[in-house]
């Protein structure tokens, strides 16, 4: 396995980060930064959400850690060959970001970062407009 840590783009958020933390605290609303068009299959409780995004194996993540106001850290369960934290980053500046870390085969890593990093910054985007 190979370690990865993938970071963002920062973008100023349209509303407070307390806001942003306290919707995303909610796994009904992470289906709000994923790539619609990508997704399939969402389903969530209040403790963690499953859903498959095309062309990859379904996943399963559940609320990890929670950093009141700073930061929301999540984490795969039931996967052998992607392990992956995703942290939620919320700035006091009214910023926040997307990073996301962990181990995968090296030859997979190769394939993956681009379209992994395409996803927390489509994320980040998401994350930054919306309105609360």
């Amino acid at each position: 396995m190979a370690y990865f840590s993938l970071i963002s783009n920062t973008h100023p958020t349209a509303s407070s980060t307390d806001s942003l933390y306290d919707f995303m605290g909610d796994f009904h609303n992470f289906k709000h930064l994923l790539p619609e068009d990508k997704i399939e299959n969402f389903q969530c409780t209040a403790d963690q959400c499953s859903f498959g995004i095309k062309g990859l194996v379904p996943l399963t993540i559940k609320i990890k850690e929670r950093e009141p106001k700073t930061r929301i850290t999540f984490e795969t369960l039931g996967l052998a060959k992607f392990v992956f934290t995703l942290h939620i980053h919320f700035l006091p500046e009214q910023k926040a970001y997307v990073q996301m870390e962990g181990d995968m085969n090296p030859f997979i890593k190769v394939m993956a970062e681009k379209p992994l990093l395409e996803l927390i910054n489509t994320m980040a985007s998401k994350l930054a407009a919306l309105t609360i």
